[in-house]
């Protein structure tokens, strides 16, 4: 029997349906798997509907997925933001993704592993409650093969508070990169890694370097500026996307230099009350998306560039809402909200991750320096 590891609050998710503030049914793909869709071609909504609910399907990028309707809503909600074919038919008769959202599973030759998305508010939620993330065995101590040692060594350092969040990405990419360039590695190299003497070594090799708070605002404004531009040309999450990106257009045509230094500073503050939250949503990133089934050593450090840019886009957007609301306190529904659209957003697929990073950038893997300039040293450490 395979071993079985999740998040220690993987149990404790429970969909709260029309009480969630960012109902799952809206403004994104919703995919309609092939045992559903023969299903759904003998169903029908009601006795007296004669529409058949695969009349609802269209085919989109090769997949097909439920046609919204005119307000980017799956046409099963209703007005009580509760599933009409559950009311109706019953949990049985959902597509694969709406069964199983938020959760996730992947499979391994020795090991399940289960964990929660974070594209719910909900999960979010369980996140911040976590004084740690811990897991229902203890994987930090398992034996595996070496990709599993790799992802298991940058967990631990991810969760040293010794260093900061941007400290500990900084490191964990420059580790892997040494790791890639590597003919072969052996467990005895990657438990070299984790050698504290070294880890205090590579970090104060960090603190000598300079890095400039401006620098990486305006490299973050384009890249935010990219990844929104398809989103807000299909009117997607506008009411989230819209206002920070004209303020973020504004931004990259001119902006007061020192004025922006303060508030930046301002802002660091704020965010920094956030720490644990965005260290326990690494921790569950790294633990859920940088080793898949399939994955080999080159895709685990492109997984880390994705999610370490989407923590960057995380932080910049969060920054924009904090400058759109004007508000000395950043509250914790707009770093909610913000997490939850960045990872619908950018939560595609190896293969499209793939292809996005090969057409936006020169290398598919990134020099260590422009990982730097993205993520930034936070403000006084």
């Amino acid at each position: 029997m395979k071993k079985e590891i999740k998040t220690d609050y993987y149990d404790n998710f429970t969909c709260i349906a029309d009480k969630c503030s960012f109902t799952c049914c809206q403004e994104w793909k919703i995919e309609v798997d092939d045992d559903t869709y023969i299903k759904w071609n003998r169903l029908s909504l009601t006795k007296q509907n004669n529409n058949y609910l695969d009349q609802y399907v269209k085919q989109k990028d090769g997949t097909r997925v439920i046609a919204l309707n005119e307000q980017k809503q799956c046409p099963f909600l209703n007005e009580q933001k509760l599933c009409n074919l559950v009311l109706n038919l019953g949990d049985e008769v959902l597509s694969e993704t709406c069964a199983i959202f938020p959760r996730q599973t992947h499979e391994f030759a020795d090991r399940k592993e289960y964990s929660l998305v974070s594209c719910c508010p909900e999960v979010v939620d369980l996140i911040n409650q976590q004084d740690k993330i811990c897991f229902t065995k203890n994987m930090l101590d398992m034996d595996g093969d070496i990709l599993l040692q790799i992802r298991t060594m940058m967990i631990t350092i991810m969760q040293n508070q010794h260093f900061s969040i941007s400290k500990s990405v900084m490191m964990l990419f420059y580790i892997l990169l040494d790791i890639h360039q590597k003919e072969s590695i052996l467990k005895k190299d990657i438990d070299e890694y984790k050698d504290e003497a070294g880890l205090k070594e590579l970090s104060e090799a960090i603190d000598n370097m300079q890095f400039l708070s401006l620098d990486t605002f305006e490299e973050n404004n384009e890249l935010f500026l990219d990844m929104t531009e398809n989103y807000r040309k299909q009117e997607q999450y506008s009411s989230y996307l819209e206002p920070i990106a004209v303020i973020a257009e504004n931004l990259s045509r001119d902006y007061d230099k020192h004025k922006m230094s303060v508030k930046l500073q301002e802002f660091e503050k704020q965010f920094s009350s956030y720490e644990k939250l965005f260290r326990n949503y690494l921790v569950v990133e790294i633990f859920s998306n940088s080793l898949m089934p399939e994955s080999d050593l080159e895709s685990i450090v492109v997984m880390f560039q994705w999610i370490a840019m989407e923590y960057a886009m995380m932080r910049h957007s969060i920054f924009l809402g904090w400058l759109l609301d004007e508000q000395e306190k950043l509250s914790y529904t707009v770093v909610r909200n913000y997490i939850v659209v960045i990872s619908r957003m950018m939560g595609y697929d190896q293969e499209d991750i793939c292809e996005y990073l090969e057409k936006s950038f020169e290398n598919l893997i990134w020099e260590w320096g422009y990982l730097a300039l993205i993520i930034g040293a936070e403000e006084g450490k």
